[in-house]
């Protein structure tokens, strides 16, 4: 039997549920209350107006509940709809493989560091087209007299000698791109050209920060941290010196 009843569409609730929990606190009790909670008088009728009273507050009752559903349904929908797209677009990134992500960051810091470096050798020349696309290297025989008179006026505040600065900022640019590119000892060559961007914004050209090694700096993190990714001569062999 139900604890509640509608008569004539007024809820009613019945004392079902306070007689019984009447009869268990007396059957715990000392006799003495046990033997007054026996004889108390059966609930009262309740009056017409009573039951009117009870059954415009049930009905305001539902009538609240169920407009905060539908509000409260609404903002859910849209929640729903917002985390579908954007599980959906962070599904469709990662279709992009790191691999290429790094391929194409260590191309970039290998041609900017690599370019630089060309400017201040001397030596054979070797044409390289990559389409349509004319790339002279120049192997590192000498040095240009120009890249001396530069580190001795622009790069005179190096922390080192300019003869010496210039043969190890030279020619670490003409290597350490090379194994970038290539993924070779990728890590070691990224932390080698950060050192030289750290030296080029400390004593070259400390206004761009902002304008470019910023910038280099944050790629070649990124390849220290993540490494060069399988495309990569260092993935073939850790991959061959694993089976």
């Amino acid at each position: 039997m139900s604890d509640h009843t509608i008569a004539n569409g007024i809820p009613e609730v019945s004392d079902a549920p306070s007689m019984r929990l009447s009869d268990r606190l007396a059957s715990l009790a000392p006799p003495a209350v046990a033997a007054g909670l026996a004889g108390r008088s059966p609930a009262p009728e309740r009056s017409p107006a009573v039951k009117a009273a009870l059954a415009a507050t049930y009905g305001k009752t539902a009538k609240i509940a169920k407009r905060a559903e539908r509000h409260a349904l609404r903002p859910r929908r849209h929640r729903t709809l917002v985390a579908a797209f954007v599980e959906s677009f962070v599904s469709a990134c990662s279709f992009v493989p790191y691999a290429l992500v790094a391929l194409g960051l260590r191309a970039l810091m290998g041609f900017v560091f690599f370019t630089a470096g060309q400017a201040k050798i001397l030596g054979p020349q070797f044409p390289l087209n990559v389409y349509d696309y004319s790339l002279s290297v120049t192997l590192p025989a000498q040095l240009r007299p120009e890249a001396f008179s530069l580190f001795m006026s622009s790069y005179a505040s190096m922390p080192l000698s300019p003869v010496v600065a210039a043969y190890v900022v030279t020619y670490a640019q003409f290597v350490l791109p090379i194994l970038l590119v290539l993924g070779l000892a990728t890590r070691f060559a990224a932390l080698g050209l950060l050192l030289v961007t750290a030296l080029l914004q400390l004593y070259v050209m400390p206004n761009e920060l902002w304008t470019a090694h910023i910038y280099w700096g944050a790629i070649l993190i990124v390849l220290m941290t993540r490494g060069p990714g399988e495309l990569s001569i260092d993935h073939i062999v850790r991959y061959v010196t694993r089976r």
